[in-house]
């Protein structure tokens, strides 16, 4: 199958010098600047962009940014001028493949090309083969087993073929960006973006123009019209992430977006159509907040057309095996020795009760796994945060009986690996030396007494 390439540089010149140098072997198509070749890549999409640094209305390093954010997997070339090579640098920390510099030579522009393309097919096998997965199974892309979270997939495998809103609540680190990410995939929208916003990390006027974008001269700073997230998400979706930080200025414009299914740029009259998927997360009680008139009702019901609660972490501590496992195998470059996770460490895991949710327990194995010298990891690699964290608080008396076996088995070893000694023990599982003898008495009578 020919290979998609876009061209982009302001300079006629220069492509109609690299139109027929790739035209041969690549399909190619040129723009002057970036707002129109990002317009055709969302809509087309390419493997492969050329694009120079500098050109008016949407500059290089803008249009890299797009695109990573939308198709990451894309290779990104910059074209740039000997007196400028370090912008060309810069521009690959930020995620451009590689460069080439004018004037071009030919042999040298086809040989970086096709080594690029080659690498990233090479490179895209493995995870091709696990989106056709993901997409033949949608509840493939979350690792759970728990009865909670197989029907909150269900759920969400229903909710994808339809185009309704969807509202997904659950606490931070949860996982509600992939849950969002499965729906888009598993749904007719797959093939177009998906673009997730922050809304909790940009200010109110910052959070306009990144939606709805602007006008030149719309406000003090804004030197070129900037087309908004909303707008480039057109025919896809968009993750409005934590929509319950933004302001009822904004949220009136959310709504007219949902209703009326158009949007104006700051600093325009001019009504542009959108056809959009939203969907909304957040920690926040929004049902609440409606009723307390601190969030529109009007926008919260747009939004809620189906609402997903994604169980925290602790309410499905049954998948800590399993996620921990998959994120000893992710992390393995940082420690290709480690194998597995001891029994013992596993039963500090379990008898955690993770406020941070399934991010937190990936730090944890991710932090274990710099720590660990050997092939498991036991618990002293398993640093987990605050008294309460540290397996003594948790779980207390009514809890699962597996948590509390759990609990006691890795407290028992602990106590054995400092030979009987209960102080040293309790600063090794991180509690005072009051909450140990209260477990000891509760799990090992025999082995109360202080020492």
């Amino acid at each position: 199958m020919t290979k998609k390439i876009l061209v982009v540089d302001d300079d006629p010149m220069a492509r109609r010098i690299l139109q027929r140098m790739l035209e041969p072997g690549y399909l190619v198509t040129s723009f002057e600047n970036g707002e129109e070749a990002l317009r055709h890549f969302l809509q087309h999409g390419a493997d492969l962009v050329l694009t120079d640094l500098k050109m008016p209305r949407m500059d290089g390093m803008e249009l890299l940014g797009r695109i990573r954010q939308v198709r990451p997997e894309t290779l990104v070339f910059m074209i740039t001028g000997h007196s400028s090579i370090d912008n060309a640098v810069a521009a690959i920390k930020q995620g451009a493949y590689d460069y080439i510099a004018k004037p071009f030579d030919p042999d040298d522009v086809l040989l970086r090309l096709e080594r690029a393309l080659r690498v990233r097919k090479l490179e895209s096998r493995v995870r091709t083969l696990e989106l056709e997965n993901e997409l033949c199974r949608p509840e493939a892309a979350i690792l759970s087993a728990h009865p909670k979270m197989l029907s909150v997939l269900e759920m969400a495998r229903k909710v994808a073929r339809t185009q309704s809103n969807v509202l997904i609540l659950g606490e931070t680190g949860v996982g509600k960006e992939l849950v969002a990410r499965l729906i888009h995939r598993s749904s007719p929208r797959r093939d177009k973006p998906f673009v997730p916003i922050n809304c909790g990390a940009l200010t109110e006027s910052l959070l306009e123009s990144e939606l709805f974008g602007h006008e030149k001269g719309a406000f003090t700073g804004a030197a070129n019209r900037r087309i908004g997230y909303l707008e480039l998400a057109d025919g896809g979706t968009v993750l409005l992430d934590e929509i319950g930080t933004t302001d009822n200025a904004f949220q009136v414009k959310l709504l007219r977006v949902l209703q009326d299914r158009i949007l104006y740029r700051v600093g325009s009259t001019g009504a542009i159509p959108v056809d959009l998927r939203v969907i909304a997360s957040t920690n926040q009680d929004l049902e609440q907040e409606a009723r307390e008139e601190s969030f529109r009702s009007d926008l919260y019901y747009r939004l809620s057309v189906m609402s997903l609660r994604i169980p925290p972490l602790r309410e499905r501590i049954e998948d800590v095996p399993l996620l921990a496992r998959h994120f000893v195998a992710k992390h393995q470059a940082i420690n290709p020795q480690v194998e597995t996770i001891a029994s013992a460490g596993m039963a500090h895991l379990l008898a955690y009760d993770y406020p941070g949710n399934v991010r937190e327990l990936e730090n944890i194995i991710e932090r274990a796994m710099i720590l660990s010298t050997g092939r498991t990891l036991e618990p002293e690699h398993l640093l987990l945060s605050g008294c309460a964290a540290q397996n003594g608080s948790a779980p207390e008396e009514g809890a699962p009986p597996a948590l509390e076996e759990a609990e006691k088995e890795h407290i028992l070893s602990i106590l054995r690996q400092c030979g009987g000694r209960k102080t040293e023990a309790a600063r090794l599982l991180g509690i005072n030396k009051t909450t140990l003898w209260r477990k000891l008495k509760r799990y090992a009578p025999e082995a109360e007494a202080p020492s």
